[in-house]
């Protein structure tokens, strides 16, 4: 794998906007159908220009996903803000920015199924996402818990597997059948269960 640091603006910025070219072609043409020379056009470098930042199409696949993540991520820490902290009202906010990237989220999907296979290029990624998703997810519970805003008779960790495996499979439902599930609704109503009323509606 390609271990290239990038001294100058010029090198740190072709190998942003290859990723960034890459991110909407993935996206809109899936992963497999596309070549090199595709995402290297509409870059405007050259196919061995890609290969010197990226040993291959593979590792440009991991830098695309791990670019998804760090975008996400920080979306998600802003909207936490934006909403002043709310759970439900930041869950909203989030679905409704995934469902502008449609085509980005079906890749996902895909490249979760397909990597269950250790040999796949992306199988370490997936690994990884769903061990730090799960963690954030379980941190974020124990403080909404140890706050008495959350059920705490279950455990932080089988609360967030349990959150992470419905988000992926309402997603899967609504991507294979566009229109059948709500999810903004769905993930509302899933939320709800978790946390405490105020007695005052008890």
């Amino acid at each position: 794998m390609a271990d290239r640091t990038f001294t100058t603006p010029q090198g740190r910025g072709t190998r942003e906007r290859i990723i960034e070219v890459a991110i909407g072609v993935f996206a809109s043409r899936g992963f497999r159908s596309v070549p090199l020379d595709v995402i290297a056009a509409e870059a405007g470098v050259s196919r061995q220009g890609i290969l010197y930042h990226f040993d291959s199409k593979a590792e440009l696949l991991v830098a695309v996903l791990e670019q998804h993540e760090r975008d996400n991520e920080r979306r998600g820490v802003e909207l936490f803000a934006a909403n002043n902290r709310d759970l439900i009202a930041t869950m909203r906010a989030y679905v409704r920015a995934s469902v502008e990237n449609r085509g980005l989220i079906r890749m996902l999907l895909v490249l979760a199924a397909e990597a269950m296979d250790a040999d796949h290029p992306a199988h370490e990624f997936f690994v990884e996402r769903y061990r730090y998703t799960r963690a954030g997810l379980e941190g974020r519970i124990a403080a909404e818990q140890a706050a008495g805003r959350m059920i705490d008779d279950v455990p932080p960790a089988r609360l967030a597997a349990v959150a992470v495996a419905v988000a992926d499979g309402l997603q899967l439902q609504e991507y294979l059948d566009e229109g059948s599930v709500d999810l903004e609704e769905t993930l509302a109503d899933l939320l709800r269960l978790f946390l405490k009323r105020p007695a005052s509606e008890s």
